[in-house]
């Protein structure tokens, strides 16, 4: 890997990223912070072999009247972004075609960076900016390895999270670690809320590691394999809450979270199943001795359900 200083004083770099919320922020803070983005990379929404490995996405006629970039909403979209400054935008069905590979070599990167990028990147393309590709993740690697540690996050109750950039190797989530910065996690948070922070705060962390490694400043932690966990994506019985086996603040938490981004939780109480929606309160106050139900009707849509003793109020 060199560490050569590109004649332009500023790294060069392809992003890629997705039109979800968690890759406007780094590409931002990498603008802002005077990267020179040579292309924006989107993977293919749809798969289909009869389309091309990789075709460059021209702007539609409405998008070229838009607002100053680096005031846009935490919404917009990466590849609007990218045609409001004259940057090429990408969409690729196959990393492994010697089409894209020749694409990306034709930019003479000296960078890749990645943020929620769905499609695996081969060797071949890690191969290319000599000085690597770095990834941003919402989670304290080695743990929570995989394509969505927010959820597992809320699943498990973790109290602290945070962000890490890594260079990518071809493992998932594998690469030496960069930078690293941790999170609280506040009771009652929403997926989306949590996600925005993690965002946020990936964009500073991956402009700040760009740059450290252009002017070879960089220190490489390899990561602690006997502390790593990779978890996958979240299935429908992952969705469900034994209550009798967690606390109330556990459930509150999972349910505000989880609920708000795509599905109900199932609450199992006792043979019983309830599909919750939203939790608005939770209590560690003894109830064990008080002579109700394991679940009660509360109030209106609120139920109030048991867990350990303590209580939760969730709107189903």
């Amino acid at each position: 890997m060199s560490n050569t200083v590109r004649a332009s004083g500023r790294p060069r770099v392809i992003f890629m990223g997705m039109t979800g919320n968690f890759s406007h922020p780094p590409l931002l803070a990498l603008l802002e912070s005077g990267v020179e983005v040579c292309a924006v990379v989107l993977p293919a929404v749809v798969k289909d072999a009869s389309q091309p490995a990789i075709r460059r996405i021209e702007p539609p006629a409405k998008a070229r009247a838009m607002l100053p970039v680096l005031s846009s909403s935490l919404h917009t979209s990466i590849a609007r972004i990218a045609w409001e400054l004259s940057i090429p935008v990408w969409e690729v069905q196959r990393m492994s075609d010697v089409e894209t590979h020749a694409v990306y070599s034709s930019y003479k990167a000296d960078a890749f960076c990645v943020t929620c990028f769905s499609l695996y990147i081969p060797r071949g393309i890690l191969d290319i900016p000599r000085l690597g590709c770095l990834n941003v993740h919402p989670s304290l690697l080695p743990a929570n390895r995989g394509p969505d540690p927010l959820f597992w996050t809320f699943r498990n109750g973790d109290k602290e999270t945070g962000v890490t950039i890594h260079l990518m190797d071809e493992g998932l989530d594998t690469g030496p670690i960069v930078a690293q910065e941790h999170m609280t996690v506040p009771d009652g948070i929403r997926y989306a809320e949590l996600e925005a922070r993690c965002a946020e705060l990936g964009g500073k962390l991956l402009a700040r590691s760009l740059w450290e490694l252009y002017r070879g400043s960089v220190y490489l932690t390899q990561q602690d394999e006997s502390k790593s966990s990779y978890l996958p994506m979240p299935s429908g019985e992952d969705y469900v809450v034994p209550v009798r086996e967690w606390t109330a603040r556990r459930v509150y938490n999972f349910v505000r979270g989880v609920a708000s981004r795509e599905r109900p939780v199932m609450l199992t109480v006792d043979g019983r199943v309830i599909n919750g929606v939203n939790a608005i309160s939770y209590s560690h106050e003894d109830i064990d001795a008080l002579d109700n139900p394991v679940c009660e009707a509360h109030t209106g849509e609120v139920i109030r359900v048991k867990c350990n003793g303590e209580w939760v109020d969730v709107i189903s």
